[in-house]
């Protein structure tokens, strides 16, 4: 499959891979997690640090046109880094995001409450395959709209950009973007459009294949955010948020 970006000196340029379902003129979300991720692994990539959160805001539709990736360190610390990461269409800021990074060191012995590991069947287990255009892969753990929390196993099947290898943080980073499908969606299918999303990781996946589960779902009058839990095949990586706004036009879409 076509790599979703092609870099032009300073610019990248989107195929038709990264193309959002809903208009082919319009970057999917899910691509807008990896540039910002992108963005983030090109200015600090020391392996003495992990990423430890990182936000993508979603100020507008980015367009289909070639892209400018720029990074500000807000500050650069012995044992934390901020970065600061705008993507521009010519001088027009479309998204825009940040993330803090964390050295690695000795884990404290103790043992904080935490979920308990989930026991799913792992995704070669699963009957699946391409995804038409897209340029990732699903593999449902529970059907679509099912009661209950939603589960997915996902990968990568594209390059992000030519001629680079797709890094464990770029993966996380591109599967984001799913937590408001998942968290989000109910019986009748998705009402909500996402603003924004932040990911948390403990450690970068392992493996291809990255496990998302929802951890539920809050609303009151229009306003409203969905959490998952982020895995690989080794267990919890991580937790995403996204906030949201309804949008009739998808619930007019999945009736047609």
């Amino acid at each position: 499959m076509q790599a979703s970006f092609t870099p032009d000196g300073e610019l990248l340029v989107p195929s038709p891979t990264a193309a959002s379902p809903w208009s082919d003129e319009m970057l999917n979300g899910h691509h807008m997690g990896g540039l910002i991720g992108w963005g983030v692994q090109r200015d600090s990539p020391d392996p003495e640090f992990q990423l430890s959160r990182m936000t993508v805001d979603m100020v507008r539709a980015v367009p289909m046109v070639p892209l400018r990736v720029e990074t500000r360190r807000g500050r650069d610390g012995r044992r934390l880094r901020a970065v600061d990461v705008s993507v521009l269409a010519g001088d027009l800021e479309v998204l825009r995001g940040s993330a803090v990074l964390l050295r690695r060191s000795e884990h404290p012995d103790s043992e904080p409450y935490a979920p308990t590991p989930w026991d799913v069947p792992s995704p070669e287990q699963i009957e699946g395959g391409p995804t038409g255009p897209m340029s990732w892969e699903i593999r449902r753990i529970n059907p679509w709209g099912s009661a209950g929390p939603g589960r997915v196993w996902m990968r990568e099947t594209a390059a992000f950009v030519e001629g680079e290898e797709l890094t464990p943080l770029v993966r996380a980073a591109l599967m984001a973007d799913f937590t408001n499908p998942l968290s989000n969606s109910g019986p009748d299918g998705l009402a909500f459009i996402n603003t924004d999303v932040t990911m948390y990781l403990a450690r970068d996946p392992r493996g291809e294949w990255i496990g998302m589960e929802s951890a539920g779902h809050l609303g009151h009058e229009g306003v409203a955010f969905g959490t998952t839990w982020m895995y690989d095949q080794d267990g919890l990586i991580g937790h995403c948020v996204a906030g949201t706004l309804p949008d009739p036009r998808i619930q007019a879409r999945q009736r047609s």
